[in-house]
């Protein structure tokens, strides 16, 4: 795995086994997700002390090292490095100070008192190990492992520990493969059919996957979120690390807005084509194979006035073994019809799926690098059904990571407002869609620090949606909150991918090119001491920022 030079200040370990998730390439993608980019990956089997140099954390997979790489790793601690340990095994546990139980439990709750949190915790699917505190462990704080029904199991979810003048935080679970878990699903359902509609769709993966507990909250970003401040908690004295905010320009949240065809007419395109710009507000139109009134012409002004396109496949059974062929067929004929290519996502007819991941590699393999399918859809679930609005690339079970974003969408009409004989609808009147839309807008301009994608049809706009979206779009407006189409966030999303920040001495400003930022809509958060120090103070996760705004 090449390294960066100077080699990066955190370096990513995991140990090649057959758990689920477990590359440090899918560890490093949550770090990513935060806005940290300063990354190297490598495995734990071939640590040495020289890959250690320079290094201000190490943060562990789940794993049982080699005695020289349990050495290693606490002698970088005790000169002044930090660690963080996922549920280690019994070996580096009882190094560490901790006393393995040799057992655990599927599916607890991780209760984080910061703002922001649940009051009712975060779930945590999958396995959690059971640790105690030997007496000599150099503990500093321990956060409650709790079980399913968020009562204390007595043991520790999270241990920080000192060690010479370094830091440890052990985590008795891994929140990398909780993460991937909450946002993609169970993998045992992998093309099973669980919701009684026609054609498989990602929420058949969910069920009985989403706890009612966790409707409202975009679990999975906090779990993001959470690991980030554990980095900040064992980043060594004298230096911070700063980190790129989620949004544009400095906004506290986005809005993605979608658009799917579905043979709608020109006069219902242009209702929806108004009121987008009536809030300022852009969207992305999902095109059908055949029959869409939308012509070449159409398209080149709308794209002049910032509309984005692309397709929208339809994909009815046998769904996997046509959907290459399908999908290709149908990007050749926009490229045909329109003289261009789609846009970077896709979304298919009916959010059509199969399989676990089998749907995103053939969307890579045609150029696309977002997906926004996983809707939010009852019976299995609702509102953040995958646990998450942030975009993350999709990782197979074998930790290998897909070059394609899962963007979940949260809210669409016939999901959302009743009288449409839906049976997967919320069956919602307008008020109370507004009122609860709205809610989650407001709440994620907080320090929960989150997003959401919603979808209107142009025919349902036309005749029955328009009453929710409106009011909904002028909150977002009025609130400082941009609604923009798919293809405009994927560029700002990709181009934070590509800013390195490296750690600072405290009380420094970090070295970034302030027009390069600012170019890109990017902002720059650095941890600050003192939160009435000078600039925009941001709260995230229980601790406050200087957020360096790079205006355009």
């Amino acid at each position: 795995m090449p390294f960066q030079h100077p080699p990066a200040s955190i370096l990513v370990l995991a140990e090649r086994s057959d758990q689920w998730f477990a590359s440090p390439e899918a560890y490093a993608e949550l770090l990513r997700l935060e806005g940290i980019n300063d990354v190297d990956t490598a495995y734990v089997e071939d640590l040495t002390p020289t890959l250690l140099e320079g290094r201000s954390v190490v943060w562990l997979g789940p794993s049982d090292p080699s005695p020289d790489a349990v050495k290693a790793l606490i002698d970088h601690v005790y000169s002044g490095g930090g660690l963080i340990c996922c549920m280690p095994g019994e070996a580096m546990a009882k190094a560490l100070g901790l006393e393995p139980q040799l057992k655990g439990q599927m599916d607890g709750r991780l209760p984080v008192a910061l703002d922001g949190f649940p009051d009712t915790g975060l779930p945590i699917k999958g396995w959690s190990a059971f640790y105690r505190v030997g007496r000599d462990a150099g503990c500093t704080d321990v956060m409650s492992l709790q079980d399913r029904r968020g009562d204390a199991t007595g043991f520790p979810a999270v241990v920080e520990l000192s060690e010479g003048d370094g830091a440890i935080a052990v985590l008795a679970y891994d929140p990398v493969s909780v993460v991937y878990l909450l946002r993609q699903g169970n993998p045992l359902l992998a093309g099973c059919r669980s919701s009684g509609f026609a054609r498989m769709r990602p929420s058949d993966l969910f069920d009985g996957w989403q706890d009612e507990r966790d409707f409202s909250w975009p679990v999975a970003d906090l779990h993001g979120h959470f690991a980030r401040e554990l980095i900040h908690r064992v980043w060594p004295a004298g230096s911070t690390l700063p980190w790129l905010w989620y949004f544009p320009d400095g906004a506290d949240s986005l809005l993605v807005f979608t658009s799917d065809d579905d043979w709608s007419t020109r006069p219902q395109f242009e209702r929806l084509i108004d009121a987008c710009e009536t809030f300022d507000a852009r969207l992305t139109f999902y095109l059908v194979q055949e029959k869409s009134v939308m012509d070449r012409m159409w398209m080149e002004e709308l794209a002049g006035r910032g509309f984005d396109f692309s397709i929208h496949p339809d994909l009815p059974p046998p769904t996997l073994s046509l959907w290459d062929g399908r999908l290709g067929a149908h990007v050749r004929q926009f490229c045909d019809t329109y003289g261009r290519p789609p846009g970077s996502s896709v979304r298919n007819h009916c959010i059509t799926w199969a399989g676990y991941l089998e749907g995103a590699r053939i969307e890579a393999r045609h150029g696309f690098t977002f997906d926004t399918n996983c809707f939010s859809l009852l019976p299995q679930g609702k509102y953040y059904l995958n646990g998450a609005g942030l975009p993350m690339r999709f990782v197979d079970t074998s930790g290998t990571v897909l070059p394609v974003f899962q963007l979940p969408t949260q809210f669409s009409d016939e999901t959302t407002l009743g009288g449409q004989g839906f049976p997967f609808s919320l069956n919602l009147t307008p008020e109370q869609g507004i009122d609860l839309i709205t809610g989650l807008i407001g709440r994620n301009t907080g320090p929960v620090a989150s997003m959401m994608c919603i979808n209107a049809h142009p025919v349902s706009f036309a005749t029955y949606s328009a009453p929710l979206w409106e009011p909904v779009l002028s909150f977002a407006r009025d609130s400082g909150v941009p609604v923009w189409d798919v293809g405009r966030f994927a560029r700002f999303w990709e181009a934070r991918r590509l800013v390195r920040l490296r750690p600072v001495k405290e009380g420094e400003m970090p070295e970034v090119d302030g027009a390069a930022l600012a170019a890109c809509g990017l902002s720059v958060m650095l941890p600050v001491s003192d939160s009435a120090a000078g600039g925009v103070i941001k709260q995230v996760g229980g601790r406050a920022y200087r957020r360096l705004y790079c205006a355009k």
